[in-house]
């Protein structure tokens, strides 16, 4: 199994620059007793090792307290690992990539800053979560919904900047992000787009800047920590209509996937749709898993007036109502309807946010369940879905471990993402499945599909699939976190990309 950085590195001053930290921000932000800094390592990791362990954990509030702490830390060489919530534990969850690293938590900066329902965006900072959002617009009047991931407890700023998805007409989230304010690794404040003008009114409103597009280089990568950022919103429907395809077979779900491509690229079907093996809902709407691996679930959603949503369904029903073995079925709620959806997947395609689908992945192996992701992305043509899904399957069997799959759509392609589920105590299990991901990596590169995401273990494994022309884009981004970040203080080997004082090492 793939570790972290183990090798002897230089941690800098580290003593030194917790005890100034704590003088700048407070003693009582700053955490150093070993069995609270447990707390945050990775929890899909073999539980027992300490391989990610941080030195301490650092609490800013404020957007003045993260630049204090990046500039102690950029003058005494003590590398950073930030996170938002930290909560995505199938890629790590909050634990760094180098062992010692002292972790810059901003769960406590977690204020809506504003909302504006004319313009639908609001303006957050990175601890708050979805919850937090969706209770902040209810409370402003309810005219605008957020899209969200299917775990209501991540950080809109993580999720979004991490490529993240969710399941409404905005579920491409990294595409809803309009204007950063950022903290560079010496301390320095800067804000991406429109927003660098002072008192611009369109600062959150137009996505394009005046220059190079640098927002960009802000996404998954550890070039600065954002601790303000702007996120667009879908306008509230008059009516939502939660719409399923339940169907069997590899014919069918060929069918089934282009069919979805067209609907989606004639705007009939305008939000993100998910195809999911192996589960089954009841007639309340709640999911469980089903061993049958022939059955799918194909989720999607219609928004508008009740007139325009009959006309999508009427389109729907003829383009994928002719499939042998499908069955559609569609649930109408008022968009005003906030409180009475069946299930989680009605909600998740409304923008509301739970925790239910971690109660499901627990039934594998009850509390201490873990998961690993693995996330390979291709074209949404449906022969290649088919044989992409066969051959997934062929590759967990070899394993024998019990696993989860769906199907993530977008117009053109397709994120197969598969679960594995292990105990995380279980050393020999852990690194089995870490092991399985590494051999499912070399089999997608021959079929010319890459990994959109990735997980500590694996970040420069993934990384090096990217190596056109003798590496050029990786050698691209080693001078640029060079340039920006020449101390190599935050988050080192983020995505594979290490500053020289790393390579070097």
């Amino acid at each position: 199994m793939t570790t972290s950085s183990t090798h002897p590195v230089d941690l800098g001053d580290v003593e030194a620059a917790l005890a100034r930290i704590a003088d700048a921000i407070g003693a009582e932000k700053v955490i150093t007793d070993t069995a609270s800094v447990r707390e945050f390592r990775d929890p899909y990791s073999y539980r027992e090792s300490d391989d990610w362990d941080a030195s301490a954990v650092v609490c800013p509030s404020t957007t003045e307290e993260v630049q204090a702490v990046v500039r102690i830390a950029h003058e005494l060489r003590v590398p950073l690992w930030t996170f938002s919530q930290g909560r995505n534990n199938t890629y790590g969850g909050p634990a760094t990539r180098v062992k010692g690293s002292v972790i810059v938590n901003l769960r406590a900066m977690n204020r809506v800053l504003e909302i504006d329902e004319d313009l639908a965006y609001a303006v957050v900072e990175p601890g708050v979560r979805w919850f937090d959002l969706f209770d902040a617009l209810e409370a402003a009047g309810g005219r605008l919904w957020t899209s969200i991931p299917d775990l209501g407890w991540g950080s809109v700023i993580g999720n979004s900047t991490e490529y993240g998805r969710g399941y409404t007409q905005y579920g491409d989230h990294a595409e809803n992000v309009c204007g950063m304010e950022i903290v560079l690794p010496d301390g320095e404040l800067v804000r991406t787009g429109m927003w660098a003008m002072p008192g611009s009114k369109v600062a959150h409103a137009y996505r394009h800047p005046f220059g190079p597009q640098l927002q960009g280089l802000f996404h998954s990568s550890g070039l600065g920590i954002i601790t303000k950022m702007g996120f667009w919103l879908q306008r509230r429907p008059e009516t939502y209509a939660s719409c399923w395809v339940e169907f069997q077979g590899d014919e069918a779900l060929a069918a089934v996937a282009d069919g979805m491509r067209e609907l989606m690229l004639d705007r009939t079907v305008t939000n993100y749709p998910v195809i999911l093996r192996g589960v089954r809902l009841d007639d309340d709407g709640n999911p469980s898993f089903e061993p049958d691996a022939s059955r799918w679930l194909a989720r999607f959603a219609l928004y508008g007036s009740s007139a325009v949503v009959d006309a999508h369904w009427s389109t729907v029903e003829r383009t994928l109502g002719s499939i042998p073995t499908a069955g559609l079925r569609r649930r109408d709620y008022a968009g005003t309807d906030r409180t009475s959806h069946a299930g989680h997947e009605d909600r998740v395609m409304a923008g509301i946010p739970d925790m239910d689908i971690l109660d499901l992945f627990k039934s594998v192996y009850g509390e201490d369940t873990a998961h690993l992701d693995f996330s390979p992305v291709g074209p949404l043509r449906g022969a290649e879905v088919v044989e992409t899904s066969k051959l997934m399957r062929s590759l967990y069997q070899e394993t024998g471990e019990q696993f989860f799959s769906g199907l993530m759509l977008s117009p053109r392609s397709v994120i197969h993402i598969s679960t594995m589920f292990f105990h995380p105590h279980d050393e020999v299990q852990t690194t089995q499945v870490y092991d399985n991901y590494s051999r499912m990596v070399a089999v997608m590169r021959k079929r010319g599909y890459p990994v959109y995401r990735t997980n500590l273990h694996h970040m420069d494994l993934i990384a090096a699939q990217f190596d056109f022309n003798d590496d050029a884009l990786m050698r691209l981004n080693e001078r640029i976190k060079d340039a920006v970040d020449p101390r190599g203080i935050l988050q080192p080997g983020k995505s594979g990309i290490w500053a020289k004082r790393f390579r070097d090492a």
